[in-house]
């Protein structure tokens, strides 16, 4: 049982990325010293969107330590998305047919190279 397991009190709440492909996964969040997870997402890459299909929350968290877990789940998410181009995050909720935009992330630009701009290049025969 989570509650028998874990001490909640300054234990920090960790997310992770599992069974994730190219096309779906899922996203749990657990506390550090506890692998039993406190909540978690399942998630589809459709185009660059991730639509969020079905979640769950243990049912003995308190809703403080829900919203803690949901918004480490979150930053993952966003980390992943940031990786892989993805613009938004969007989720169906049970008995509805339509998808609902949570969030749209902005797209970082990335530079390959030393980070120096405008730097003379010399080339040797």
């Amino acid at each position: 049982m989570l509650s028998d397991i874990v001490n909640r009190d300054n234990n920090p709440i960790k997310a992770h990325l599992s069974h994730h492909g190219c096309y779906d996964g899922v996203a749990k969040a657990c506390y550090e010293t506890c692998a039993e997870p406190i909540a978690f997402v399942n998630y589809a890459t459709v185009g660059t969107d991730f639509v969020i299909t079905s979640f769950a929350v243990h049912p003995l968290v308190t809703a403080k330590e829900a919203q803690l877990a949901g918004d480490v789940i979150n930053s993952v998410l966003e980390a992943e998305a940031h990786k892989l181009g993805i613009r938004r995050l969007l989720i169906v909720l049970p008995h509805q047919d339509t998808a609902e935009v949570i969030e749209e992330y902005k797209l970082q630009p990335s530079v390959m190279g030393l980070g120096v701009i405008n730097q003379p290049i010399a080339y040797k025969n």
